[in-house]
C-alpha cells in the first residue's frame, strides 16, 4: 500500500467514525413481513469490558445499509438489562454487522465481529446473554494466546512458529512483531514467522518475550514512521514463550542389523525382538517403525489395458484407498485398480490426484454375491498386485466413503511393530503372512526413533523376508556381530541372499571380539630382510602355530597344532580350530615370498629392487615388471655381496636405477670376487656435488648389451 492510500484509508476511517459520533440515530423496526427468515438474540452491552446497563442504549443487525433487527431493552429489575432481537433475513444463513448506540458516551459503535445469521436459532439466554463488546474510538484491545513450550535438540533449531495463528485482533489494523533481545537464543521475524535457533553451546531453558503492535489509526494517517509510533495511542500484546534445549545425546544404534529371514512356502516367519538389534538409545522409551522398500520389477510389466466390455443397469460402488501396509499408499500416476469376477472386468478406476482414492464403479447384471477380486497395476513397482481380501457383489451397495473409505492393502506380509513394550522392555515383532500363497522376496526399512527427537536420533536397518519353494534357495547365515569376517555358530538365519552383519561360516567362538586374539595364527621365520614379518625368501622355512584349541585340521591336509612349511610363491595357509566346547574357528594367514622380479620402484620394501637382491639366489637374474616398473629410486648405497645379472627387456626398453647421493656415501659397491652384470639397465646419478664414488669396491662390473651410466 502507498503512502497516499494509506492516508485516504486513514480519512474515511475518519470520516465514519464522524458519522458514527452523532446522537440517537432512532433505527427503525425492520418489517418483518418483508421477510422469510428469523432468529432470536439475548444480548447485553460490554464498553471496553464494562457491562452497560443503560435503557436507552440500542443494538442494530445489518445487511449493507438494511436494518435486520432492533434491540428491546428488557429490565431485570437488579439495575440490569437484557437486549431482546429478533432479526429477519432472506436467506437461511446469512452474514451480518452490528451497530450500537451507547447512550452514555452518545456514540455508535461498530462491532468489528461480524454476525452469522441461522434461521430459528437462539443466541443467548437471560442468564449467559450474547456479549457484544464494544471500545473507545472503535479501537479494540489485542491479545496474544499462550504459545506451547518449544523444545528442540543442542545444534538444532527449533520449529517456526506462525504467530498470526495465536493473535486474537478484532480490528483490521496491520500488526508490528517485535521481541526482547535473549542473548541464548538468534531471533528473527519473517513477516508474523518467527524463527529462534539456540546460540552455539547453549542448553537449558531459556524464554522470550513476543511483543505484537497494532497500528492505530493516527499511525496509518502518519505512514507509520518512528516519531508517529512514540507519540501515538497503540493497542499491544505481549506473550512468553519457553524454549528448552536438550544437550545431545546417543541416538537409536541398530547393531547388529535385523537379519532377513527366508522360509518355505507354508512355513511362518521367526518373530524379531527388536531390543537385541538396537543396543545404544539409553532414554526410558524407543520408538520402531517401519517402511516397506518398494522396488521396480525385473523385468517390468506393461500397464495393462483394462476395459469393461460389458454394460449394464446394475452398479455397485466402491470408494477405495490402496496401501501397501498401513504405512504406505501408492501415489504414481499409473496406477490404476480394477474389479473382475472370474476373468470378467467389472469396474476400472483411476486414482484421483486430490484425495488419492479410487472411486470405482462395478457393474454386473445377474452377478449377485459374485465373488469380486480387487487387482492393482503399480506404477512404481511396475508390477500387477492381486489383494486377498474379496468381497461380494451386491448391486447398489456402496462400500466406503471419503472420510473412512475402503482399504485395500496389497502388501503380502506385514510387520506388526508394538507400540510399547510388552514387558521389561521387550519389544517382539511378528512377520505377518497376509497371503499365504504369495512367493517372492520383500524388503522392509525398520526405524529405530527416540520418541522426543525422532527427526534428529534415529537409525535404519533393512531387511528381507523371501518365501521360496525350492529348498536350494535358501542358506543359513551366521552372525558375524564383531565383524571379523567369522560368524557366531549360535545365531543363524536363514535367507535368499546374504543379510547385513552376517557370513556364511560359524567359525566364530567369540563373537565380541574382533581380533580373535586367542585364535591367532603365529608364523615363525628367520629369512627376508626381518624376522617374523610374514615376508621371506623363495623355499625358506616357515613354523605356523595355533595352539589354542583341541583338535586342529589346517588347509594342506596337516593336523597338528603346528606345521612347517616352504613355499616357494606367496600363498595362504588356513587352519580350523575345534574347541572342547565343540565351537570352531577357522583363521588365515599370508606368506609372502619375495621373487626374482621388481614390483616396486621405492628404495626398500617388498618387491623393491634391495629386497629381491637381497633374496636372490648366487649367479640369478633380476628383472622388472616392465612396463608398469621400470625404474629403481635409491636413497641409500647399495651393496652387491652375490653374483647377480640385473637385466632389462631390450636396448629400448632399459630400466633406471637412480641413485640419490644427497645422503648416501656412495652409489654401488661390490664386495671382493662378486660380479655384477649390467644388461640393458642404465645407471643415473643424482646430487653428487660431493663427487662420491658411484661405483665402488674390489668386485667387478660386467656391461651386455646396452648400458648407460649418467651423473645428474
Amino acid at each position: 500500500m502507498t503512502m497516499n492510500k494509506v492516508i485516504i484509508t486513514a480519512l474515511l476511517l475518519i470520516l465514519v467514525y464522524d458519522q458514527l459520533s452523532a446522537q440517537n440515530p432512532n433505527w427503525p423496526q425492520p418489517d418483518k413481513a418483508e421477510f422469510e427468515y428469523s432468529a432470536n438474540v439475548v444480548a447485553t452491552i460490554q464498553l471496553d469490558g464494562v457491562i452497560s446497563n443503560n435503557v436507552a442504549d440500542t443494538i442494530a443487525f445489518f445487511d449493507g445499509s438494511d436494518i435486520r433487527g432492533l434491540s428491546t431493552p428488557i429490565s431485570l429489575g437488579n439495575g440490569q438489562y437484557r437486549h431482546f432481537v429478533t432479526i429477519y433475513a432472506h436467506h437461511a444463513i446469512d452474514t451480518l454487522i452490528i451497530k450500537v448506540y451507547h447512550q452514555g458516551t452518545d456514540h455508535i459503535y461498530e462491532v468489528q465481529q461480524a454476525f452469522i445469521f441461522e434461521v430459528q436459532r437462539i443466541t443467548g439466554s437471560v442468564d449467559n446473554p450474547y456479549i457484544i463488546n464494544i471500545y473507545p474510538d472503535n479501537d479494540a484491545p489485542i491479545s496474544l494466546l499462550p504459545v506451547p513450550d518449544q523444545n528442540t535438540l543442542e545444534g538444532e533449531v527449533f520449529p517456526v512458529i506462525d504467530m498470526a495463528a495465536y493473535l486474537v485482533q478484532p480490528d483490521p489494523f496491520d500488526v508490528d512483531w517485535s521481541y526482547t533481545a535473549n542473548p541464548n537464543l538468534v531471533v528473527q521475524f519473517q513477516g508474523s514467522e518467527l524463527i529462534v535457533s539456540p546460540m552455539a553451546g547453549f542448553t537449558g531453558q531459556t524464554q522470550l518475550v513476543v511483543r505484537a503492535t497494532e497500528q492505530s489509526m493516527a499511525m496509518m494517517m502518519s505512514g507509520g514512521n518512528n516519531a508517529s509510533r512514540a507519540t501515538s495511542s497503540q493497542q499491544y500484546a505481549e506473550v512468553t514463550i519457553t524454549y528448552q534445549v536438550t544437550p545431545l545425546y546417543l541416538p537409536p544404534l541398530w547393531n547388529p542389523a535385523i537379519p532377513s529371514q527366508g522360509i518355505l512356502l507354508g512355513e511362518t516367519f521367526d518373530n524379531i525382538a527388536l531390543h537385541d538389534f538396537e543396543n545404544q538409545f539409553e532414554g526410558p522409551l524407543i520408538k520402531y517403525d517401519y517402511l516397506p522398500l518398494i522396488v521396480e520389477k525385473v523385468p517390468p510389466s506393461p500397464i495393462p489395458d483394462w476395459q469393461i466390455i460389458t454394460h449394464s443397469e446394475t452398479t455397485m460402488n466402491l470408494v477405495a484407498k490402496v496401501n501397501y501396509t498401513p504405512k504406505y499408499q501408492f501415489h504414481h500416476p499409473d496406477d490404476k485398480l480394477a474389479a473382475f469376477v472370474g476373468d470378467d472386468i467389472v469396474g476400472v478406476a483411476q486414482r484421483n490426484s486430490i484425495n488419492g482414492l479410487y472411486y470405482l464403479s462395478i457393474r454386473g447384471d445377474n452377478i449377485n454375491d459374485s465373488i469380486v477380486t480387487l487387482k492393482f497395476y503399480s506404477g512404481e513397482m511396475k508390477d500387477i498386485l492381486i489383494a486377498k481380501s474379496t468381497f461380494l457383489y451386491q448391486q447398489f451397495t456402496i462400500l466406503g466413503h471419503d472420510a473412512y473409505p475402503y482399504v485395500v492393502d496389497f502388501t503380502p506380509l506385514l510387520p506388526v511393530v508394538p507400540d510399547l513394550p510388552v514387558s521389561n522392555g521387550t519389544y517382539v515383532m511378528p512377520i505377518n503372512i497376509v497371503d499365504p500363497d504369495w512367493i517372492g522376496s520383500l524388503t522392509f526399512t525398520f526405524f529405530a526413533l527416540d520418541p522426543t527427537y525422532p527427526q534428529y536420533l534415529f537409525d535404519t536397518t533393512n531387511a528381507t523376508f523371501c518365501v521360496t519353494t525350492d529348498l536350494n534357495q535358501l542358506t543359513t547365515y551366521y552372525q558375524d556381530a564383531d565383524g571379523d569376517g567369522l560368524g557366531n555358530p549360535l545365531i543363524s538365519t536363514n535367507s535368499c541372499g546374504l543379510p547385513i552383519g552376517y557370513v556364511t561360516n560359524n567359525y566364530d567362538c567369540d563373537d565380541a571380539d574382533p581380533l580373535n586374539i586367542t585364535s591367532n595364527i603365529v608364523a615363525t621365520e628367520t629369512s627376508g630382510s626381518a624376522n617374523n614379518d610374514g615376508y621371506i625368501c623363495s623355499g625358506a622355512p616357515v613354523v605356523l602355530n595355533h595352539l589354542s584349541g583341541q583338535s586342529y585340521l589346517w588347509s594342506n591336509g596337516a593336523t597338528t597344532a603346528s606345521i612347517t612349511v616352504n613355499p616357494t610363491v606367496t600363498s595362504n595357509y588356513a587352519v580350523t580350530t575345534t574347541y572342547s566346547s565343540g565351537c570352531q574357528t577357522y583363521q588365515t594367514t599370508t606368506i609372502y615370498v619375495e621373487g626374482t622380479v621388481v614390483m616396486i620402484s621405492d628404495n626398500d620394501g617388498f618387491g623393491s629392487l634391495r629386497q629381491v637382491l637381497h633374496c636372490i639366489n648366487e649367479g640369478g637374474t633380476i628383472t622388472y615388471n616392465q612396463p608398469t616398473i621400470d625404474s629403481s629410486y635409491l636413497t641409500s648405497s647399495l651393496v652387491i655381496n652375490k653374483n647377480v645379472t640385473i637385466s632389462g627387456l631390450d636396448t629400448t626398453s632399459r630400466p633406471v636405477i637412480f641413485i640419490d647421493l644427497t645422503q648416501a656415501p656412495f652409489g654401488l659397491t661390490i664386495d671382493e670376487n662378486k660380479t655384477l652384470n649390467l644388461s640393458n639397465i642404465d645407471l643415473t646419478i643424482g646430487n653428487n656435488a660431493a663427487n662420491k664414488d658411484v661405483i665402488t669396491g674390489l668386485g667387478n662390473v660386467h656391461i651386455q648389451n646396452l648400458t648407460v651410466i649418467k651423473d645428474e
